[in-house]
């Protein structure tokens, strides 16, 4: 038993070590990573949205995109994935368009530069599943890394 813990302990150490003094990653290895975070009203109700994007990165998670949506007065929730990479169409813009796999699901968030901190964030949704548009005036947008 004595041995056992001797083992773990020194697999302890050895791991601790290298989070501790194990190399930095580069700034080339760095990730743009996007989230819109919100809760917004339009023709279909209310939706709920909380969606992450992999934006410019050298990784193979570029370009994808993955949450959930919900609609609560059409009682639907689902996880939704892009559907084509997300975009930057100027400065601090960024464009998800994301569905669910079943399809009840299909809609474009884009948010409304500048990006601010704390809840005070505009994002338009235009969606084809459920059929409508809506505003989110409170949403979080979180834009981090290069970019």
């Amino acid at each position: 038993m004595l041995r056992r813990w001797s083992l773990l302990l020194a697999a302890s150490a050895l791991v601790a070590g290298v989070f501790v003094t194990g190399p930095a990653a580069s700034a080339a290895n760095n990730s743009e990573q996007v989230v819109f975070s919100g809760t917004g009203s339009g023709t279909f109700g209310t939706v709920q949205f909380w969606v992450w994007c992999e934006a410019d990165s050298n990784n193979p998670y570029q370009g994808e995109c993955n949450g959930a949506m919900s609609f609560p007065a059409l009682s639907l929730t689902r996880h939704v994935e892009d559907v084509v990479p997300i975009a930057e169409p100027e400065e601090h813009m960024y464009v998800m368009t994301v569905a669910s796999s079943d399809g009840a699901i299909a809609c474009t968030l884009t948010n409304e530069p500048p990006i601010v901190q704390g809840p005070h964030n505009t994002v338009d949704i235009s969606c084809t599943s459920p059929s409508g548009t809506g505003q989110s005036t409170t949403a979080i947008v979180h834009a981090t890394g290069p970019g």
